[in-house]
């Protein structure tokens, strides 16, 4: 099974909408990783959105406004 290493996002601006924070998370884990677009972001169960570049999932454990995204292997879920 491969590993997935994930950048946590925290961002708790009321006026902002859950996607464009998704896609703030995208932006900052493609800078930091050097180029490499993620492909999963995990979110709060109350934040699932349907996204046209990312599988978003709902985790219990995760708490408002914090979004972890990276790059899974899909080869390795199969």
């Amino acid at each position: 099974m491969g590993s997935t290493r994930f950048l946590v996002w925290f961002d708790d601006n009321p006026k902002m909408p859950v996607v464009k924070k998704i896609e703030a998370a995208i932006e900052a884990y493609t800078r930091r990783f050097s180029g490499i677009i993620p492909n999963v972001v995990l979110v709060n169960e109350a934040e699932v959105i349907e996204h046209k570049d990312i599988s978003v999932r709902g985790v219990s454990h995760i708490r408002s406004n914090t979004f972890w995204v990276g790059k899974e292997d899909v080869e390795a879920q199969a």
